[in-house]
């Protein structure tokens, strides 16, 4: 294909801190409530600058928060990514989680009967140990971060709290080796698909497959109604419950989604998947009102985002292209024309086609054609 994909690939693996004693959450608590200041501090000045805010405010901030100079450094960081995913618009600092670099904290194996798993934390003066379990897979890829010879590297923790109980979010990193990817496996996302897939080999389309998501609909449209009739008698308490559950099903749903792609790029020689930025989907789809209410449900991003975290596990690289006609051009012809129903018909060429299919197909073939542009991370989209 002509060009190699080099980069660096992240995930995050979650881990419970167990039962911190009453000593450890206070500290946890104190330090969680100067960070969310120092952050809230440090965005007021509206700086997307790093080194700019340091000179304006790393002093002051350091003098009235007291949190040690890594912690100020990351709150500093923080505000900056706020300031730059809001930028021309209001935003307010509600949550925050307290990052840690690698010159903070660090994670060792240990032979005790609650876990093998200590953090240890220089958060506010001493520093102060906390037991961390993992579930099974996640324990494969830290006991990898955690060997001499293992590929995964450990360079940060988040330190999350929800609904009182704490959180160890590890960014874990490692190299992608230069490899000329054969196989561009496209994916499109739709409304009567959620995601349609298609392999590349050799230039031609091979094993397209669908994935309808209907569980999701049907879920998203019955706990439509539930929910308005609920808001309707002023019902929050159920309401609460019931938006709790239906985000579990979607995400079980997803997660099953998500590993099935990722499972069918496998079965071709070093793939790549190619997927859409999703900016102005949403603001593009235009039907009548129950059909668009269906479609502005649909977790889009969210599937992208599972799928982006599962291949990079497999060693999969993801490229994100931007969107420009891919569901009106003929991916035969090239001709582009307006696509009535469910099938792509090219008035130039003559082609009848699947129209979702033909759009995975082009998605694909924008890496081929080389108009793709490579991301670490899901870039921003709907």
């Amino acid at each position: 294909m002509g060009r190699s994909l080099k980069a660096e690939v992240k995930v995050a693996v979650q881990g419970k801190i167990l039962n911190p004693n009453k000593e450890k959450r206070h500290k946890l608590n104190v330090v969680l409530e100067k960070y969310l200041k120092a952050v809230k501090f440090f965005a007021s000045f509206k700086i997307k600058d790093k080194n700019l805010l340091q000179q304006k405010a790393y002093e002051e901030a350091r003098r009235r928060f007291g949190l040690s100079s890594t912690l100020t450094q990351t709150a500093r960081d923080k505000a900056v990514e706020l300031v730059k995913a809001n930028e021309g618009r209001e935003f307010h600092v509600h949550k925050v989680s307290i990052r840690v670099n690698y010159r903070a904290f660090k994670l060792v194996r240990r032979d005790t009967k609650l876990t093998p798993y200590w953090l240890y934390l220089k958060l506010d003066g001493d520093g102060v140990w906390c037991p961390v379990q993992f579930g099974e897979r996640r324990r494969q890829m830290i006991d990898d971060a955690l060997s001499d010879d293992g590929e995964w590297s450990l360079q940060q923790v988040e330190l999350v709290k929800r609904d009182g109980e704490w959180y160890a979010h590890f960014t874990l990193e490692k190299p992608f080796k230069d490899f000329e990817p054969q196989t561009p496996i496209g994916i499109d996302l739709g409304e009567r698909n959620l995601a349609t897939v298609v392999a590349l080999v050799d230039d031609k389309p091979t094993k397209g497959t669908f994935f309808k998501g209907s569980r999701i609909k049907e879920v998203r449209h019955r706990h439509f109604n539930i929910r308005r009739k609920l808001q309707e008698k002023r019902r929050l308490d159920v309401f609460k419950r019931l938006r709790g559950r239906e985000r579990r099903i979607v995400n079980h749903e997803l997660h099953v989604i998500s590993k099935e792609i990722v499972e069918y790029a496998k079965q071709f020689p070093s793939p790549v998947i190619v997927m859409e930025k999703l900016t102005g989907i949403r603001e593009n789809f235009r039907r009548g009102k129950k059909l668009n209410r269906r479609f502005h449900s649909l977790p889009f991003r969210k599937l992208q985002k599972m799928v982006e975290y599962k291949a990079k596990i497999q060693g999969i690289k993801v490229v994100y292209i931007d969107p420009k006609n891919t569901s009106k051009t003929c991916h035969r012809c090239g001709y582009v024309t307006h696509v009535e129903g469910r099938e792509y018909r090219c008035p130039k060429c003559g082609l009848k086609y699947n129209r979702d299919l033909n759009a995975a197909i082009n998605v694909a073939r924008a890496l081929t054609r080389g108009t793709g542009r490579g991301y670490v991370n899901t870039p921003k989209g709907t």
